[in-house]
């Protein structure tokens, strides 16, 4: 079975911000240090501090309170594009659960539609092999 885009990068394209985004919202209870971010999503840190400036920015990541003296940031969920975002991801999901699952009823359909034709077919080769064996009787009597 092919492996399934994320929801976040299907939609808005695989970049280091859509990335950080993803992960972010993936533990949206979570909070992250610069390198805890840096390894999971595997970008440099060069780049994933220029985009989590960025984020900041625009409101969609809030910092909280360091560790150390490392800052840490999480998703903003009150954040209108973040909102949306994760909507339109709910969206995209329930989408793809509902044709799974209509794919899955129609399997179900077509496998008891086999079944019964199998059914069927067994039926009528008991119903033939009885009648040819009436008949090679009568055939017996018949040349007797």
């Amino acid at each position: 079975m092919p492996e399934v885009e994320s929801g976040i990068i299907a939609l808005f394209g695989d970049s280091p911000r859509m990335r950080l985004l993803e992960y972010l919202m993936e533990f949206q209870n979570h909070k992250f240090t610069p390198s805890e971010i840096v390894e999971a999503v595997g970008m440099s840190r060069t780049t994933a501090f220029k985009e989590l400036k960025k984020l900041l920015t625009e409101n969609m990541i809030s910092p909280s309170e360091p560790i150390g003296k490392s800052p840490t940031y999480q998703i903003n969920m009150s954040s209108p594009i973040v909102q949306v975002m994760q909507s339109t991801v709910s969206f995209r999901s329930r989408k793809i659960a509902d044709g799974q699952m209509t794919a899955k009823k129609l399997s179900n359909m077509m496998m008891r539609q086999i079944n019964h034709n199998v059914e069927a077919l067994q039926i009528r080769k008991k119903v033939l092999s009885e009648e040819l064996s009436i008949t090679k009787n009568r055939l017996k009597e018949i040349h007797a």
